[in-house]
């Protein structure tokens, strides 16, 4: 049995030093457009079948289709990506982050070279296109996606689930909501406004009860002087009045059904609900 020298063991550990890195350097999480992750060595990708190929370990080498790839890291888990990347990868183009924190969008090429691919003994090479084509180490790219990211869940505007009494549910797609109470012409009527409504398909477009949190308008809207999204009233088939976030007692003009309403030009599109509790104070 032949013992190793001292100086055999040094550099054995050296050799261990330096490739430890660079291998490090080619794992990959490959994020799947189904949420699935796969972890392990990028090998190759094969132009001709349109295959990735990644070693998890030695008897287990996935092959993947290039249209299920939602996004590459490369020597991270993949988690808590930057919604700046995110959002700049929602569309078609595909975007490729370096590890300097450069963000380009434009078209992956070629992914070439290294241990598993036709052309091992070259280093591991990232082409992409960015206006002119710049070609990168494996090692000097952060993060590639593949385009078509999907955008997060609408989170649902806030109303309470349950309807107290003495209190009406407004749905802001419907542009008026009769109370069924019937005011007279000095009654003074409280109105307490919670929750808050979506004015679009846009998750940031919200309104509370004193109109559209970013303080736009609505110029078809049943009461134009007053912001998108506003809390509004009519009695009967009269003209629409402002009630917003006021809490003072408002003077009623004339007798008749009380409905209350949302200050914009087109509900089809809104989401949420204002729950209104109205305090009628009676004319004496």
């Amino acid at each position: 049995m032949t013992i190793p020298t001292l100086r055999q063991t040094v550099m054995a550990v050296a050799v261990l030093l330096v490739t430890a890195p660079a291998f490090a350097q080619e794992q990959v999480t490959v994020v799947l457009r189904n949420g699935d992750k796969v972890t392990g060595r990028f090998e190759d990708w094969n132009h001709n079948t349109d295959m990735v190929y990644v070693r998890v370990s030695q008897p287990d080498q996935r092959i993947i289709p290039m249209r299920n790839v939602l996004a590459l890291e490369v020597g991270g888990n993949a988690t808590n990506l930057p919604a700046s990347e995110t959002e700049a990868a929602q569309g078609a183009d595909q975007v490729l982050v370096t590890r300097d924190g450069e963000v380009l969008k434009g078209r992956l090429l070629n992914i070439e070279g290294g241990e598993g691919s036709a052309e091992e003994n070259e280093p591991r090479t990232v082409s992409f296109r960015a206006g002119t084509e710049r070609r990168f180490r494996l090692s000097e790219v952060a993060r590639l996606y593949l385009g078509n990211y999907p955008k997060p869940a609408a989170t649902s505007p806030s109303a309470p689930a349950v309807v107290p009494p003495g209190s009406v549910r407004l749905p802001a797609n419907q542009q008026w909501t009769a109370t069924n109470m019937i005011v007279r012409k000095g009654d003074r009527v409280q109105f307490s406004v919670q929750g808050e409504i979506q004015l679009s398909d846009d998750a940031n477009d919200k309104a509370a009860a004193a109109g559209s949190l970013t303080g736009r308008m609505a110029p078809n809207a049943p009461a134009p002087q007053f912001p998108a999204g506003a809390l509004i009233g009519r009695i009967g088939g009269g003209l629409p009045f402002g009630i917003g976030n006021q809490t003072n007692a408002l003077p009623m003009s004339a007798d008749g059904a009380l409905w209350l309403g949302i200050n914009d030009d087109v509900v089809s599109d809104n989401q949420g609900a204002f729950i209104v509790t109205v305090r009628i104070t009676r004319r004496r």
